[in-house]
């Protein structure tokens, strides 16, 4: 699919560059608008004013991505699944990180309590990145309506989370739906048995349907006539069968969905589900704990292999934290955009509570570099200023290597920081790996360079050698400078 040009949306925008959706122009709202950062009913002239019908319907239809985006759940928890443009992250990126979600049974109101509290509460920051897992999946197990419908209240009464309501009985699904009325829940699953009920239940509530059938012509046709029927929130899943010898062709099954949607076909370009869960199928709920954990780590391997393969939601049954923290690491990793460097703001930042004694480190502003550095600082319990110069979120080898980062670079940031106001020395402390720029910053700076480890880890053992007890020594070698 040929990426569409800024220019192509504009002239289908009022051109009254109004500001109503908080951008100064038009051309502005289009070019993030293709950055999906806004959507089309953003633009509320548009929406709201008959005069613009035509031009909203188009707009619409050309900005709707092959694989068309499904909203679950209300507020600040609220998740988007799909919208995405390319079948790999290094043709553009990918937009909206695969959902993890929790599983758990419906006659469990205490393990429906814990796990939607973990929901709610589990964050791990990571490089400047908040880690969660996005909602709670409630299984028919009773499939028995008023019990389901309990353990929907139990749930929502708990926490204000994304919910996936799981049943193929109507009856059941209709009551969790309405308990979970003006959430947004996520109806898995419509069959080839029960569409029409369930599409019905979806359109009354005005909340998305997984669509479950192995057969992917049957699951075309199942999606296309909920559409028509008026419904505009569906997902997919082909089925997971999670044993050796049929794990292949579920993964088959996944890629080719993704590939025909890329391609444009329109009736299989929706998210899909792939609920991992499936691997406690058929196991003795009373497994040892070796046999519990080894199948909780084949669900991380399925867990694993669908986030790199872009899947859009994941329904897990396990909840121990190194699985859950391996796929929320994974998926960072993936869903990061390949066009931008990672990198945080370059300024000075205070490690602890700094004087005018303190010592001044300078690095890059890559993001993993920052973080790092920082940690290690704060590990060895240091009241310090940390310097960041602007490599373009480039590490500090390939910067130095680069030109991103030169001796220039670092004297303007020292000057722009505003450091000869916050400390009495003039002494800078470089990484290693940045050795060769440290005459020409003393030339450029005025300032005495001290190069430190190569790696940040070290950065203990140089200062006890180079830096406690000697700044009288180190601003004599300074005056010295001076002079020179």
């Amino acid at each position: 699919m040929a990426k569409i040009s800024p220019l192509q949306v504009t002239p289908l925008l009022p051109g009254t560059n109004c500001g109503e959706c908080g951008e100064e122009t038009c051309m502005a709202f289009a070019v993030k608008l293709l950055d999906h950062v806004y959507t089309v009913d953003d633009c509320k002239p548009l929406v709201k004013e008959k005069k613009y019908a035509k031009k909203f319907a188009k707009l619409k239809e050309m900005t709707t991505p092959p694989i068309r985006a499904v909203k679950v759940g209300v507020g600040e928890r609220q998740i988007v699944i799909g919208g995405e443009e390319v079948l790999y992250r290094h043709e553009l990126t990918y937009y909206s990180p695969t959902a993890i979600i929790l599983s758990a049974p419906d006659d469990n109101l205490s393990l429906i309590e814990e796990r939607a509290k973990l929901v709610r509460d589990l964050e791990v920051y990571r490089i400047g990145t908040l880690l969660k897992i996005q909602g709670l999946a409630i299984r028919s197990k009773s499939n028995d309506p008023a019990t389901f419908a309990k353990a929907v209240k139990t749930a929502i009464a708990t926490a204000d989370i994304p919910l996936i309501l799981c049943s193929t009985n109507p009856a059941v699904l209709k009551a969790g739906a309405n308990a979970a009325k003006g959430k947004n829940p996520l109806l898995y699953a419509a069959t080839k048995e029960n569409f029409k009920e369930v599409g019905q239940i979806a359109l009354e509530h005005n909340c998305g349907v997984v669509v479950y059938s192995m057969d992917l012509n049957e699951l075309a046709s199942l999606a296309a006539s909920l559409y028509a029927a008026g419904l505009e929130k569906i997902a997919l899943d082909p089925g997971i069968e999670p044993s050796d010898g049929c794990f292949a062709d579920s993964l088959d099954r996944f890629m080719m969905l993704r590939k025909a949607a890329i391609k444009g076909d329109k009736n299989v370009g929706w998210p899909i589900v792939t609920p991992i869960a499936s691997a406690w199928i058929g196991k003795d709920p009373n497994l040892s704990e070796a046999e519990r954990i080894e199948t909780a780590f084949r669900e991380a391997e399925m867990g694993a292999t669908f986030i790199a393969r872009a899947s859009n939601m994941l329904i897990l049954h396990s909840a121990d934290s190194w699985l859950l923290l391996g796929l929320m690491v994974l998926r960072q990793g993936i869903y990061s955009d390949p066009r931008i460097n990672p990198s945080v703001e370059a300024k000075l930042y205070e490690i602890g509570n700094p004087n005018e004694n303190s010592p001044v480190f300078m690095t890059t502003n890559y993001t993993m570099t920052y973080f790092v550095v920082k940690d290690d600082l704060e590990a060895l319990k240091l009241d310090a200023y940390l310097l960041l110069v602007d490599s373009e979120g480039i590490c500090v080898e390939s910067a130095i290597a680069g030109g991103q980062t030169k001796a220039e670079h670092v004297a303007e940031a020292i000057k722009e920081s505003g450091l000869e106001n916050k400390v009495k020395h003039r002494i800078i402390i470089i990484p290693g790996l940045a050795a060769r720029i440290s005459g020409e910053l003393e030339a450029l700076s005025n300032w005495k360079v001290l190069v430190g480890p190569r790696d940040s880890g070290g950065i203990g053992a140089f200062l006890k050698a180079k830096w406690d007890g000697k700044l009288d020594q180190l601003m004599q070698e300074w005056k010295e400078m001076q002079e020179e």
